[in-house]
């Protein structure tokens, strides 16, 4: 998808701002540890990624989103636990073009037989299409 350039220091001052608790106390802590050095958004993440969540509990993960498919899900449901698995499979998605494939390989057979012929430019243009062809069925049933 694409991306607007951000500084580094800056997306991790805004993810910073949302932590909380024990993420906010480890965060004081790492701060405090790197004093003046800007952390990049990559280390801030790795960093984050190690502190709470294992090796295993991220391979359980990107196995769960390579095996993730709607089934009885909404389009919207199925869209948004597509969404917070994808930080553990991020690899296999390195264009928007593969969002929207992989998204679509999960859906109904129903749906993904509706969109077949079409191509999209944009994961938006894409679920929307989807919402739009679910609601038509939803309402034909």
């Amino acid at each position: 998808m694409d991306q607007i350039a951000v500084p580094a220091e800056f997306r991790v001052d805004c993810a910073t701002l949302l932590l909380s608790n024990r993420a906010q106390t480890w965060w004081d802590i790492v701060k405090e540890r790197r004093a003046a050095k800007t952390l990049r958004w990559r280390d801030f993440r790795t960093k984050f990624e190690n502190q709470y969540y294992s090796c295993q509990h991220r391979k359980i993960k990107e196995q769960e989103f390579l095996t993730l498919t709607q089934g009885d899900m909404t389009v919207l449901e199925y869209e948004r636990w597509f969404q917070d698995l994808f930080m553990f499979a991020f690899v296999y998605l390195p264009t928007e073009q593969h969002w929207i494939e992989r998204l679509r390989d999960g859906l109904q057979q129903e749906l993904r037989m509706g969109l077949a012929a079409l191509e999209f430019l944009t994961v938006r243009d894409f679920i929307e299409a989807t919402q739009s062809l679910e609601a038509v069925a939803v309402a034909g049933q």
